[in-house]
């Protein structure tokens, strides 16, 4: 039985989602694999798709993207910013 692109791809985003709360709730990225591998995947294909997941979940957790502690760094770099000019530029607006 063969699937259609929209199965394969609802596939992927189903074995990617349970790779992702696999990996999220700590447990080890091999105990992820194998459940791929329980699911029809090649020991081979689970491995190397469960650390493609893990590494794009370290690459968005670090990115900051306007969140998390690197996006209040951000903003608060970029208040002082707007205060220091407002002081040096005699601006009405000061924000604290």
């Amino acid at each position: 039985m063969s699937m259609t692109p929209e199965q394969d791809d609802a596939a992927l985003e189903d074995a990617a989602k349970k790779a992702a709360s696999g990996l999220a709730s700590g447990r080890p990225r091999t105990s992820v694999a194998q459940d791929l591998v329980n699911d029809g995947w090649s020991q081979e294909d689970a491995n190397s798709f469960v650390a493609s997941v893990e590494e794009a979940m370290h690459e968005n957790s670090s990115s900051g993207g306007g969140s998390g502690m690197g996006g209040w760094v951000w903003w608060i770099g970029a208040l002082v910013i707007f205060n220091l000019l407002s002081w040096q530029f005699n601006w009405p607006i000061f924000i604290w």
